[in-house]
């Protein structure tokens, strides 16, 4: 089966231009000859079936897929194993999965990072975007909001931009990794506004989610599902 993407992957960056910053989160599986066949037959699946969320447990990415495996186990009769493979902003997880037999019984829980930012993040990538996964579904379209630590002297996002442009260098935000949603749409955020704030990279959007309080991170970035 060749793998066909209902869209470009450029659309999965979501309205930037009118104010809103979203990604989206679909389930995908490695492309093969045969794959939609045997994904559809009416006794699938007949073993555990593994969903890979290639960022750590605890963020947004990893919630969504527990959820998701909860109501396809009931429905479908078998367990569905979340498995955590975080790293090179998504791209050890997914190269994982391209890697997996193409069978229908390990699965992509795949960011906009997955699949539309690493191609312009990195040089090379130990998978193909476009051609090693067949798509499933859109699970999610998750928009992404910008929070600060609340001992941070500000208010609104005037006062945050005015506060890092009188101290360059001296704020920071956390990302669920290099080349994530966070990193990408902070970076966004700091071309337009002139500001300079430090990348500090997470291995999943849990952990600077949690660091936004302590007084050991300045400012974060986070999201909020719908």
């Amino acid at each position: 089966m060749k793998p066909h993407w209902s869209c470009t992957l450029s659309s999965t960056i979501w309205r930037i231009t009118k104010g809103a910053l979203a990604g989206a989160l679909c389930l995908i599986a490695s492309a093969a000859t045969g794959f939609a066949e045997d994904f559809s037959a009416k006794d699938y699946p007949t073993r555990p079936v593994r969903i890979v969320v290639p960022y750590a447990a605890g963020g947004g990415t990893d919630a969504l897929a527990r959820f998701l495996s909860h109501g396809l186990e009931k429905r479908l009769g078998q367990p569905f194993i979340i498995e955590n493979r975080p790293g090179q902003g998504t791209a050890t997880g997914a190269a994982y999965v391209a890697r997996t037999a193409p069978d229908g019984y390990t699965l992509l829980a795949a960011t906009s990072s997955t699949l539309a930012f690493n191609p312009s993040v990195y040089k090379k990538l130990p998978y193909e975007p476009e051609t090693d996964f067949s798509p499933i579904s859109l699970i999610a379209a998750v928009p992404f909001v910008l929070v600060v630590n609340p001992s941070l002297p500000v208010n609104s996002v005037a006062e945050l931009v005015t506060l890092a442009k009188s101290k360059p260098g001296a704020l920071s935000y956390g990302s669920g990794g290099m080349g994530s949603p966070h990193h990408v749409y902070m970076e966004l955020f700091k071309s337009m506004t002139g500001t300079d704030i430090k990348h500090v990279p997470y291995r999943g959007g849990g952990r600077p989610w949690a660091m936004s309080w302590p007084a050991t991170c300045r400012s974060c970035s986070a999201t909020s599902g719908r």
